[in-house]
């Protein structure tokens, strides 16, 4: 697949590095497209995906123990932060207190007017089996996986707590952080928790006035 660099991606290029993304990730995925290239067929290799992850969401669900959970999507397009595909869902009422059906909620409304290649669910095995209960029409077109996140949130880039994992529907791939398309992966799903804890307060401030 060859993607030209418009001034779409050139902006996105701007964006990524304007987050204060590590010199080390700068450096070596920017270069030139062969390298970009290389690395999502990495990432479509290591995970079996039917895609070309040309475009990857990651979807985390923050609350207040269960209160007023939002869903928060960030995204990726060739490896660079597209913020206008950016979602925030907030989930109704009537789902509050249950993950299984918080993420489905969130995915079904997602895909109504939108698409991805690969969706990261920031969680386990368990939730990661949700997607059996999405329609077909999402479930033939798109590719899905998970990070479990342990006890290692609050690592920098040194595992100082439990391991990180990636999981499949198949099996399970802990997570290298030597290796730049995990590191990626791992940012995007910041990204995301960062974002979904950030609307998550804002919309406790307003309810509490503050």
């Amino acid at each position: 697949m060859n993607i030209d660099l418009d001034n779409e991606i050139l902006k996105e290029i701007e964006k990524f590095l304007d987050n204060n993304l590590d010199n080390f990730i700068a450096q070596n995925i920017l270069k030139d497209q062969k390298n970009i290239d290389e690395l999502l067929r990495k990432i479509q290799t290591k995970f079996n995906l039917k895609n070309y992850p040309y475009k990857i969401i990651c979807l985390d669900i923050s609350h207040n123990s269960w209160q007023n959970p939002v869903g928060w999507i960030s995204a990726m397009k060739w490896w660079f932060l597209s913020k206008k595909d950016y979602r925030q869902i907030k989930i109704p009422t009537e789902l509050w207190g249950n993950d299984y059906e918080s993420i489905k909620f969130c995915l079904n409304k997602y895909f109504e007017n939108n698409q991805a290649d690969l969706v990261i669910i920031d969680w386990w095995k368990g939730q990661l089996n949700t997607i059996f209960n999405l329609p077909n029409k999402i479930l033939l077109k798109t590719d899905f996986i998970s990070i479990w996140k342990w006890k290692a949130r609050k690592r920098s880039w040194k595992l100082e707590w439990k391991q990180e994992i990636f999981y499949t529907l198949n099996w399970e791939i802990p997570v290298n952080y030597e290796l730049l398309e995990d590191k990626l992966l791992i940012k995007l799903r910041d990204e995301a928790h960062r974002f979904a804890n950030k609307y998550r307060t804002k919309i406790w401030q307003i309810k509490n006035k503050i």
